[in-house]
């Protein structure tokens, strides 16, 4: 059965390379061959999601919140498999703001499993803004995401062919 999962994600992956978004119960996955993306909504200014560059990858929330870019910040994670502090770097993106989450495999394992998974962040004001996202569709969207980011790094490492030398100018063609 496993084989079969296998098949229908890289089979999926390989429809998604074109760009198109495709939709894992309450997760978005996005790719267009340079960087992938699978990601969920709250609200309208909240999302949790894992964006992949290349091989590489990285959790992020997406809150509204006013952070200073660079900063680090504490943040806590509750879901089914895990509960734990993690750091929240504060990152500007094209303008918007991201908070990227660390360690990656704390987030990871928490999104695997469960129904939901929730982060307070502390705010000056002593209170904290508090999110739940659904991991509905999250590890299919997710192994995905990760399938993808290995595979674009194997394909980086195979040797390329060989080209063959362009012809020295002033060469004649030759006829059999």
């Amino acid at each position: 059965m496993k084989p079969l999962i296998a098949a229908m994600l890289i089979l999926s992956s390989c429809i998604t390379l074109a760009g198109e978004k495709v939709t894992y119960q309450n997760w978005t996955l996005e790719m267009n061959g340079q960087t992938s993306e699978a990601y969920t909504v709250a609200d309208a200014n909240t999302s949790l999601g894992v964006f992949c560059a290349k091989e590489q990858c990285l959790f992020y929330l997406r809150q509204g919140l006013n952070c200073t870019p660079g900063t680090s910040y504490p943040i806590l994670m509750n879901s089914a498999s895990a509960t734990t502090s993690l750091a929240m770097e504060c990152t500007s993106i094209n303008g918007s703001i991201f908070q990227v989450l660390k360690p990656f495999n704390e987030v990871l394992r928490a999104t695997q499993s469960g129904d939901s998974v929730g982060f307070a962040v502390g705010l000056q004001s002593g209170t904290f803004a508090a999110s739940r996202f659904s991991l509905l569709g999250a590890k299919s969207a997710i192994d995905l995401i990760l399938i993808e980011a290995a595979t674009s790094k194997k394909k980086e490492q195979k040797p390329q062919p060989k080209s063959l030398p362009s012809p020295k100018s002033g060469s004649k063609d030759l006829s059999i």
